[in-house]
């Protein structure tokens, strides 16, 4: 990803068409939520060849911390994984281990996989390749800031994605997520991280906020969902037809 900050949506739905849409509308990425969403690996695999229709950038949240998941997302093809809810040290180089080949991690290896071309592409060549793809890892609590350091010292980790409602939460304020306290904190990470030459993302889904959060740092913005952008379009929709 480049320097300049990114913007996209977390997307749950189930048709590769809407998929599709929201990636020529110009957003950067799409990030397929396998976490809270109905999706299944099969799903998964149209909506990254949906994108891959498109400029924006695909990546995964899987539903775990699970090697076997990681690595089965990962062979889709998609640009990235977005591993949820890393506490330590110990579960950031888990994901390394689980989103890299040989000599970055032990990623289970299986060329016969859309992201090798079904076995087309040469080994040497799709294991580089597969090395580069985009390991974000998002952190949820005051756990997890408490060992930011530890963290960030792990090689492989690209993006460290901040989970700003759980993260309000485990600092007493839950969904205060716009208050001082949660933003000096985001602000802190960010800081932080780009030390270490780890960029940071974060979801909101208030523009105002979004806009507060990149001006803390925060350079890859996921800004809201596909499901609440047709519900909220829905009722403006609504709205503007009513005769009340």
């Amino acid at each position: 990803m480049s320097d300049s900050p990114s913007i996209g949506i977390f997307a749950k739905t189930l048709d590769p068409a809407f998929i599709e849409v929201a990636g020529r509308s110009g957003l950067d990425f799409v990030i397929i939520d396998m976490e809270h969403g109905p999706l299944d690996l099969a799903r998964v695999h149209d909506h990254v060849r949906a994108l891959a229709l498109t400029p924006a950038r695909s990546f995964i949240r899987v539903p775990r911390l699970d090697a076997a998941t990681i690595g089965s997302a990962l062979d889709s093809g998609a640009d990235g994984v977005l591993v949820p809810n890393i506490k330590n040290a110990e579960q950031a180089r888990a994901a390394v281990q689980a989103a890299r080949f040989h000599p970055e991690g032990g990623r289970g290896v299986c060329r016969y996989v859309r992201a090798a071309s079904f076995g087309e592409t040469p080994g040497a060549d799709y294991f580089e390749a597969a090395n580069r793809a985009t390991l974000v890892c998002q952190i949820e609590g005051r756990e997890a800031v408490d060992q930011l350091d530890e963290i960030l010292d792990v090689e492989g980790i690209d993006i460290l994605f901040i989970g700003p409602y759980d993260l309000s939460q485990s600092l007493g304020c839950p969904g205060e997520v716009g208050s001082s306290q949660v933003l000096e904190f985001v602000a802190e990470i960010a800081t932080r991280a780009k030390k270490h030459g780890v960029r940071t993302g974060a979801f909101s889904d208030d523009p105002k906020l979004a806009q507060t959060l990149l001006e803390c740092g925060v350079s890859m913005m996921a800004c809201s969902v596909d499901v609440e952008i047709f519900r909220s379009g829905l009722d403006k929709l609504l709205a503007d037809h009513s005769h009340g």
